[in-house]
C-alpha cells in the first residue's frame, strides 16, 4: 500500500499464487479462476498452470503435453466433463487427469484441496532432492508425512490404474530421482563446497563461470529430469534431463573444477589444492562414472561394444 492509502502500482494488480495481501491473508484466487468469469473450467485445464509452470527450470505444462496423460486430454476433451459441479475422477470424467485432477480435485475419497503440495511426496526444486516433509521435520514442526501424501496421489491414480502400475511407477520415479542425487548432485555439491572451503572461489554468488554451471546443472537440465520422471515425460528425463545433466557435469564442470584447482596450486594453495584434487579422484572413481574414467571392467566394456555393434546393423547400416 502506498502512504495515501492507494495501492501500489509496481506491485498491483498482480495474481500470483503465493501473494501476501494488503490485510495478511494469503493467494490469489485469480491465480487459477481468473477475473470476470472465474470458471472452474479454467482453472481444470492444463493451460491454467502454464501461466507459471513452463521454461527451462520447470516445464511442467510441456512434460504434461509430452505425456500419455496430457495427449490423452487434448485428444478427448469433449469427454472431460469440465464444467461437472464436483468433478469426481473416474465418476465424473475417466478419458485423462489434468494438473487440477493429481493435485487439487477431489477423488471418490478425498476432498478438494487448495494445497497444491498435499499430495507431493519429493519436493524436486532443490539441487539435492529430499522427501517434502523432511526440512519442517527437521526444525521438529508437525506436517503431514510425505508417505500419507503419496497415500493420497495413490488415491488419485487408483481411479483409472491397478496398484501394480502406480507401485511400478512409483519405484521408477523414486529411482531416477536417487540416481539424480547420488551421481551427479551430491557430488556436484561437494565440488563447490570444496571450491568455497578452499578459497578458490569467493563468497560472491554468480562472479564465477562454475558457479553458473553448477546452476544450469541442478536448476534447469537436473529440475526438468525430474520433473519429467514425476509426470511421465521421457524425453525430458533423457535428452532434456540426465542426457545435459551428465554432459554439464563431465565436459564443463569438471574442467571447470581443475582448472581453478591448478590456479590454486600456482598461486601457492598446495594443501587445498591437495584436498580439492583427492575429493575429485574420489567422485570419479566411483562405479557409476568408470566410463568417464576408462575404468569399466572388461566385461562391461565388452558387452557396450557389442550393443554398438548390434544397433549400427539394425539401423545404420540397412539405410546407407
Amino acid at each position: 500500500m502506498l502512504p495515501n492509502g492507494d495501492l501500489d502500482p509496481a506491485t498491483w494488480p498482480n495474481t500470483g499464487i503465493g501473494r501476501i495481501n494488503p490485510d495478511g491473508s494469503l493467494g490469489a484466487c485469480s491465480a487459477c479462476h481468473q477475473r470476470h468469469e472465474f470458471e472452474m473450467v479454467q482453472a481444470r485445464r492444463p493451460e491454467a498452470c502454464g501461466k507459471c509452470h513452463l521454461g527451462p527450470d520447470h516445464p511442467q505444462k510441456e512434460i504434461y503435453e509430452e505425456s500419455k496423460h496430457g495427449i490423452n486430454f487434448f485428444a478427448h476433451v469433449d469427454r472431460m466433463n469440465l464444467d461437472s459441479s464436483k468433478w469426481i475422477v473416474g465418476e465424473d470424467y475417466d478419458a485423462a487427469p489434468t494438473c487440477a485432477t493429481c493435485h487439487m480435485s477431489a477423488t471418490r475419497e478425498l476432498p478438494v484441496t487448495h494445497d497444491v503440495g498435499n499430495r507431493i511426496s519429493w519436493t524436486l526444486r532443490p539441487a539435492i532432492s529430499e522427501k517434502i516433509d523432511a526440512k519442517e521435520k527437521a526444525l521438529g514442526k508437525e506436517t503431514k508425512s510425505w508417505e500419507d501424501r503419496r497415500a493420497d496421489m495413490k488415491n488419485v491414480c487408483q481411479a483409472c490404474h491397478t496398484k501394480s502400475m502406480i507401485d511400478n511407477f512409483y519405484t521408477q520415479f523414486d529411482s531416477l530421482v536417487v540416481l539424480y542425487n547420488d551421481k551427479f548432485a551430491r557430488p556436484g555439491k561437494a565440488m563447490m563446497g570444496m571450491l568455497r572451503e578452499q578459497g578458490m572461489i569467493t563468497d560472491t554468488g554468480f562472479d564465477e563461470e562454475i558457479e553458473w554451471t553448477w546452476f544450469y546443472l541442478w536448476h534447469h537440465e537436473g529440475r526438468r529430469a525430474r520433473h519429467g520422471a514425476a509426470m511421465q515425460a521421457p524425453d525430458y528425463v533423457q535428452w532434456h534431463g540426465m542426457y545435459e545433466v551428465a554432459e554439464r557435469f563431465y565436459i564443463e564442470m569438471v574442467p571447470q573444477y581443475r582448472e581453478l584447482v591448478e590456479k590454486a596450486e600456482q598461486n601457492g594453495n598446495h594443501e587445498g589444492a591437495e584436498k580439492a584434487t583427492a575429493l575429485l579422484d574420489e567422485i570419479l572413481a566411483r562405479p557409476e562414472h568408470a566410463w568417464f574414467s576408462g575404468n569399466e571392467p572388461d566385461d562391461v566394456k565388452k558387452a557396450r561394444k557389442e550393443a554398438q555393434a548390434a544397433f549400427k546393423a539394425r539401423y545404420l547400416d540397412e539405410n546407407n
